[in-house]
């Protein structure tokens, strides 16, 4: 099983001209001709207070609970599902135009599944 997911979304609101979206454990991807943005998911994420103290400890090699990192809607049409991850101004990585209609086996699946192999959770937002 590869640690990533990547895709081609069908939309993203928040950059222009995406045209690839790869989601590591620790990272999320954007690509466009010409140009590659990256985040860190340890800092987008909704860490629990006391913060900073929480990040060390996690160097350090302490495990705790997931930490957030986006929020998500599952709706009926698989290219309306999105994420919405909390960077600054929020990105929203909607699915894949072919993504499958049930939950085993699509790219939103995945995605959570690489999230949490990094330590990080998405949250439903109904």
């Amino acid at each position: 099983m590869n640690d990533y997911q990547r895709f081609v979304p069908s939309r993203v609101e928040g950059l222009r001209g995406v045209t690839e979206v790869i989601v590591r454990p620790d990272r999320l991807e954007l690509r466009s001709v010409g140009r590659s943005v990256g985040f860190r998911l340890a800092g987008i994420a909704r860490w629990p207070r006391p913060a900073r103290l929480r990040r060390l400890l996690i160097r350090l090699g302490c495990r705790f609970q997931p930490v957030r990192v986006a929020d998500w809607n599952w709706d009926s049409i698989p290219s309306h599902r999105f994420f919405r991850f909390y960077t600054a101004p929020p990105v929203v990585v909607y699915m894949p135009v072919d993504e499958p209609q049930m939950h085993a086996g699509s790219c939103f699946a995945r995605v959570q599944e690489v999230l949490a192999t990094g330590g990080f959770y998405t949250c439903d937002m109904c």
